[in-house]
């Protein structure tokens, strides 16, 4: 599949996936001592969770305009596009459970690196030129 549609894509449903992921941590959150207390590790990864949710699909939304606007090298940007998309569904999911069994912090790397690779690849790609 065409990496600029996936970006696209993952950007017009991962966004509003996000906002309402958001909205419901707020029911627990809102209270003092939602999530453990405002400076817990729980609460601090429900909220990087949510702003993961968010800006990594808009962040890929941005990537697909950027490739479509300057060319990019297809096998790269695919690569790219699938560690993104991974990555940016992983990460939310990781801290989420990381907000539930603080001891699974260990998981985190796996979809942090996905989305470093990813941006990597996508930026290796826009650097290849056009395909």
């Amino acid at each position: 599949m065409d990496p600029v549609r996936v970006l696209e894509t993952f950007a017009l449903l991962g966004i509003p996936v996000g906002l309402v992921a958001g909205l419901l941590l707020g029911l627990v959150a809102r209270h003092e001592t939602g999530w453990g207390g405002y400076a817990s590790l729980p609460r601090r990864a429900a909220r990087l969770g949510h702003v993961a949710a968010v800006m990594l699909p808009a962040l890929g939304g941005l990537y697909g305009l950027l490739l479509a606007a300057h060319g990019f090298a297809a096998p790269l940007a695919q690569a790219g596009a699938g560690c993104w998309v991974a990555g940016g569904i992983g990460l939310p999911v990781a801290l989420l459970v990381v907000a539930r069994r603080p001891r699974a912090l260990l998981l985190l790397p796996v979809p942090a690196l996905t989305v470093v690779a990813g941006a990597l690849l996508l930026e290796l790609s826009a650097l290849g030129g056009a395909s």
